[in-house]
C-alpha cells in the first residue's frame, strides 16, 4: 500500500514538474520572441528617422542644379534613382553586403560633389577581403553627416577621408572630415546617437563606436563583427 501511494506521489510530482518545465520553456520562448520583435521595431523606427532626412538633402541638391539649368541635372537624377532604389528596397532589408553600401556611397558622393568646386577633396580607400554584411544605410548615414556638418558648413578647403576594410573577423569603417566651425556639443545634432542606438540593437553591444574631435578634424570609427 505504501509503495503504491509512493508511486502515485512520485508520478504526480513528475507530471507537475514536466508541466512546469513546459510552461517555463513556452514563456521563455514568448519572451525571446517579444524582445526580438521589439528590437526589430525599434530598428525600423530608427531607420525611418534617417531616410527622410537623407532624401530631403539630396532633393535640395538637385533642385539647386535645376535652377541654374546645369547639364548635370540629368546625371544627378539618375544617381538619385539608384539611391532611391537602395533606400526603398535594400534599405528595408535587415542587412546588406558592404560592397552594396559602398556602391551607393559612391553615388551619393558624386551627387554631392556637383555642389562644390575644387575646395572639396575626397579620398576613399577600401580593402574588402570578406563579403561581410551590415545594417543598410549605416555607413551612408555617416557620409551624409560629414557633408552636412563638415563640407556644408565650411567656407575654406574641405577634405573628407573614408576608409573601409573587411575580413573574416570584422568590418571597419572610418570617416573624418575637416570643419571650420565649432560643432555643437550635443551629439544628437549630428545624428550620432541615432546611429549608436542602431548598433546597440543590431550588435548587442558587440561593437566599437569611436568619435574623435581634434583641432579642425572630426572623425568617426565603427568596428563591427563580421556578419554573413
Amino acid at each position: 500500500m505504501i509503495n503504491y501511494t509512493f508511486s502515485i506521489i512520485t508520478g504526480d510530482f513528475a507530471f507537475v514538474s514536466a508541466m512546469f518545465m513546459l510552461r517555463y520553456k513556452s514563456e521563455k520562448q514568448n519572451t525571446t520572441k517579444l524582445l526580438k520583435e521589439k528590437a526589430e521595431l525599434e530598428l525600423k523606427v530608427l531607420k525611418s528617422q534617417l531616410n527622410p532626412h537623407f532624401l530631403f538633402n539630396t532633393l535640395n541638391n538637385i533642385y539647386s542644379l535645376s535652377i541654374i539649368n546645369s547639364g548635370k541635372t540629368s546625371e544627378s537624377i539618375s544617381r538619385l534613382s539608384e539611391i532611391l532604389d537602395y533606400v526603398l528596397y535594400k534599405g528595408q532589408h535587415k542587412t546588406v553586403i558592404v560592397s552594396d553600401e559602398i556602391s551607393i556611397i559612391d553615388d551619393y558622393i558624386e551627387l554631392e560633389k556637383l555642389r562644390y568646386d575644387e575646395r572639396l577633396k575626397i579620398f576613399k580607400t577600401q580593402k574588402l577581403n570578406s563579403e561581410n554584411k551590415i545594417p543598410p544605410l549605416l555607413y551612408l548615414s555617416l557620409v551624409e553627416n560629414s557633408f552636412k556638418h563638415g563640407a556644408g558648413k565650411s567656407f575654406g578647403d574641405i577634405e573628407i577621408n573614408i576608409e573601409i576594410e573587411t575580413d573574416e573577423n570584422q568590418s571597419v569603417f572610418r570617416i573624418k572630415n575637416t570643419y571650420s566651425e565649432i560643432l555643437k556639443s550635443e551629439r544628437e545634432s549630428l545624428g550620432l546617437n541615432n546611429i549608436e542606438e542602431q548598433l546597440k540593437i543590431f550588435y548587442n553591444n558587440q561593437f566599437e563606436f569611436n568619435i574623435l574631435q581634434n583641432e579642425n578634424w572630426f572623425s568617426v570609427e565603427i568596428i563591427t563583427p563580421a556578419t554573413k
